[in-house]
């Protein structure tokens, strides 16, 4: 899916990662000013060397920040302004992390607090942080990323599982907070998605029936777009055969 982004202001939260710089991308060929978040920024840098292009220029900004944090979230949208001169109409979360471990494991709480960091207290500080400018523009959009293994939950996943389920309840609750202020809250629940982490983890046997990055891009682009005014606190399942 394309779709004429001219004169939209899109955060990406982790938009130099793996899914991330497939998304950026789109939506900069897309016509939209596009600021790209990340926590490192030798990944921001690799990002730029791989894929800037001159066609982008003035419509490309990024911003290296910790998202966890009340500090990185509010640096995020300000920096959004200052490089477009107009607030953000859109947030694209997709800042998050794995990890393994039983319950029992020596190193489950320090899983736990990671997995909750990275998975949803990054997914809060930034929701909260742009509202503001979405309410006094009357309206915008936010879109995070969650996987289908939230509500299936296997082995040693239970840290990571229960950041994700916690998404979609963030993702519920606060459609229903803002709904009324023309704002879109929603989110994108994935089966593995197609990325070199991915592959380096799992092999590559099955990386062709994988979720591939632009699926995501496809459905960002959907559920950012006047085509889903009506759509609130859902949840889009993007799964492959696999």
């Amino acid at each position: 899916m394309n779709l004429d982004a001219t004169r939209r202001v899109v955060i990406i939260t982790g938009g130099a990662g793996g899914v991330g710089s497939i998304v950026s991308r789109r939506w900069l060929d897309s016509g939209a000013s596009v600021l790209i978040v990340d926590h490192r920024q030798n990944t921001i840098d690799a990002w730029l060397a791989e894929f800037s292009q001159k066609s982008w220029a003035g419509r490309v900004a990024t911003l290296a920040t910790d998202v966890t944090t009340e500090a990185g979230g509010k640096a995020m949208v300000d920096q959004a302004h200052t490089s477009f001169g107009k607030p953000a109409d859109t947030l694209i979360h997709l800042v998050g992390g794995f990890a393994s471990a039983a319950v029992e494991d020596e190193n489950a709480a320090r899983t736990w607090e990671s997995m909750i960091a990275r998975n949803l207290t990054s997914a809060f500080q930034c929701y909260r942080a742009i509202l503001p400018a979405l309410r006094a523009r009357n309206g915008g959009w936010i879109v995070g990323l969650s996987s289908r293994v939230a509500s299936n939950p296997g082995p040693r996943v239970s840290a990571y599982a229960a950041s994700k389920a916690a998404l979609g309840a963030l993702t519920s609750s606060l459609a229903a907070e803002v709904r009324s202020a023309g704002i879109h809250v929603n989110l994108i629940v994935a089966s593995t998605i197609d990325t070199p982490a991915n592959r380096k983890a799992m092999g590559e046997t099955q990386a062709a029936s994988w979720v591939t990055p632009d699926d995501i891009a496809d459905a960002t682009m959907y559920l950012c777009s006047d085509q889903s005014r009506s759509v609130h606190g859902a949840t889009l399942e993007v799964f492959a055969n696999a």
